[in-house]
């Protein structure tokens, strides 16, 4: 009995800390030749749900100019939601609908995918099929992140 109460507590007290978690606020990855920043805002009345932006940066060089260049990207849609079960989410444009003169994606092309791994201290976040798509060259999303202050 007394091994049944401590794993119910224990399950209620890993409960409890998921729920109580709030990422909300920025995020930063950065090395010597790149900077990523994070925003994850919270979804009103939703529990485990966030909007994310991406900004960042990467020095790379750039064969047609033969030089060193900085490249940017971004992802600041409000369609970029997560909703973050057991300290990890997902996100995937397999479900965005392209209209227009000038798609993200060729018929066919592998659509971009984010998964976040939340952990007490840092987010560790890894992409797939997203180089070129929201930023300049190497400019990805991939890394690390700390909570800035």
């Amino acid at each position: 009995m007394k091994n049944l109460i401590y794993i119910f507590l224990s399950v209620l007290l890993v409960s409890y800390e998921e729920s109580a978690t709030d990422y909300s606020g920025k995020w930063i990855a950065k090395g010597d030749n790149f900077e990523n920043n994070l925003v994850l805002e919270k979804l009103a009345g939703e529990k485990h749900m966030y909007k994310f932006s991406f900004l960042g940066w990467r020095e790379s060089y750039d064969p047609f100019a033969r030089q060193n260049i900085i490249f940017r990207g971004n992802m600041s849609e409000d369609f970029f939601t997560i909703e973050i079960k057991e300290g990890k989410a997902y996100y995937s444009d397999d479900d965005r609908i392209e209209s227009g003169e000038f798609p993200l994606y060729r018929e066919g092309e592998e659509r971009c995918k984010l998964l976040f791994e939340f952990n007490d201290k840092t987010i560790n976040i890894k992409t797939t099929g997203c180089h070129l798509i929201y930023g300049g060259r190497s400019v990805l999303f991939d890394g690390v992140y700390n909570k800035t202050k």
